[in-house]
């Protein structure tokens, strides 16, 4: 038989040496202390296991449900913290958590609702869940006791979520046709006003892409950086004046990527860096290659620029920049979406990936230092440093191994001599941690 004039063993000798070529080796545990500093944020959604995304098989377990916890980094376990019933989802960019210091307050945007019901298979998770519609507000002022004090229903299948640093407005991405853009007036953390806004190169022909899909506020000043349709990035200032919000573009809109999930700004406000997956249609979800961090150079009066692209691992979905400036490291899911059965042409499911670059702080280029570093556990979507930079927190989804896994965890690195060291320390949370943040 032939294929295009290729023998069909010739395809298959091919692929199998593809295959092969995608393999990660593992990077042994070792007998290292980790000592993160700070406390970590995590979410985890347990309506889905990371295989439903291929075959739409849910796998849900009774009694666990999502779930918002606040941890001590550390491992502390004398003041144990009590988890919170949060909704939300992992058909998200892991963009969906914010941070109030000054009220200790946690927000949470909905992408996705809670499935409810006995089905335990969809036709399509990407579409077949609830409408996303609120943003949950909870307070951490008693961190060992917290409670949810606001849902405020913004829009549908809310995109992230970013808070400006004085603590007065809130934004997030929603998919509501005309109304892509939501910005929030805050009163002591509380979502008090809420206005929209669209812009004409929004694709609303595209629903999976479509629309402002992650937002962040700069660092200091009351300027975001949207993402917009997934592969161009947008930058706004918007001017408060007594309550009403006005946005004026700053420069044009670039085409940073084939397909892009988080960004980050650096912090000297000077750069902002994204993670581009690469990812294309069909058969472009298992044929693409290695993903990419891209560094572009922030201009206030508009002239941005791309200063570097620096190729990591495969599906960089998350990534975190050190608090310093000097690092930044990518979670790579690669393709443990995967079911274990009934997948086996599906090259890197087996194992996932941590990559380390290192950030010039003088001109914002980038440079990947050291292999990947594989490790056990399906779905990887973020990691975060700790307040110190030396050390880096993980969350795995679950075990890809598990038919029905009821927990996820928290693996912990440490950075040393621009290497990554895997230690043995594994924090357990529920089944579908997805996205973590930071807390001072």
């Amino acid at each position: 038989m032939k294929i295009t004039g290729i023998s069909l063993g010739t395809v298959l000798a091919l692929f199998s040496v593809w295959h092969l070529a995608q393999g990660q080796s593992i990077a042994p545990s070792q007998n290292v202390s980790p000592n993160f500093k700070g406390r970590l944020l995590a979410i985890s959604d347990a309506d889905m296991i990371a295989g439903a995304y291929a075959n739409g098989e849910l796998n849900k377990v009774n009694g666990i449900e999502d779930e918002l916890l606040l941890v001590d980094g550390s491992g502390d376990s004398s003041n144990p913290m009590e988890p919170l019933h949060v909704s939300n989802s992992v058909i998200s960019w892991p963009a969906i958590l914010e941070w109030n210091p000054t009220n200790q307050l946690a927000y949470v945007a909905e992408t996705r609702s809670v499935h409810k019901g006995d089905a335990q298979k969809m036709g399509n998770v990407f579409t077949d869940f609830p409408v996303g519609k609120k943003i949950t507000v909870v307070d951490y002022t008693n961190a060992a006791t917290p409670k949810i004090v606001q849902e405020k229903e913004v829009g549908e299948n809310i995109q992230g979520v970013s808070i400006n640093a004085s603590g007065t407005l809130l934004v997030s991405g929603s998919t509501t046709i005309g109304k892509e853009l939501v910005v929030m007036g805050l009163k002591e953390g509380l979502i008090e006003s809420v206005q929209y806004f669209t812009h004409e190169d929004i694709s609303t022909k595209d629903t999976g892409n479509g629309g402002i899909r992650t937002i962040e506020f700069h660092p200091t000043k009351n300027i975001i950086a949207a993402n917009l349709n997934n592969t161009h990035l947008i930058f706004f200032k918007i001017t408060d004046n007594n309550g009403t919000i006005s946005l004026s573009q700053l420069g044009k809109t670039m085409e940073v990527a084939k397909r892009w999930s988080v960004g980050n700004w650096h912090p000297s406000g000077k750069y902002f860096i994204l993670s581009d997956l690469r990812w294309g249609d069909g058969l472009g979800q298992i044929t693409h290659g290695k993903g990419k961090l891209v560094s572009i150079g922030f201009d206030e009066g508009g002239n941005h620029t791309i200063i570097d692209k620096e190729k990591v691992g495969l599906s960089p979905e998350g990534f975190d920049i050190s608090p310093d400036g000097n690092y930044a490291v990518t979670a790579n899911m690669r393709r443990t979406w995967a079911p274990k059965k009934g997948f086996w042409f599906v090259p890197a499911r087996k194992e996932s990936s941590l990559s380390l670059v290192k950030i010039n702080p003088d001109t914002g280029e980038l440079t990947k230092v050291g292999k990947d570093y594989g490790f056990e556990g399906a779905l990887p979507e973020d990691a975060v440093f700790d307040l110190e930079n030396n050390t880096i927190a993980v969350a795995v989804y679950h075990d890809r191994n598990e038919e029905f896994p009821t927990e996820g965890w928290i693996d912990f690195w440490e950075v040393k001599d621009d290497e990554l060291i895997k230690t043995e320390k594994q924090l357990k949370v529920a089944r579908g941690v997805h996205n973590l943040l930071l807390i001072k």
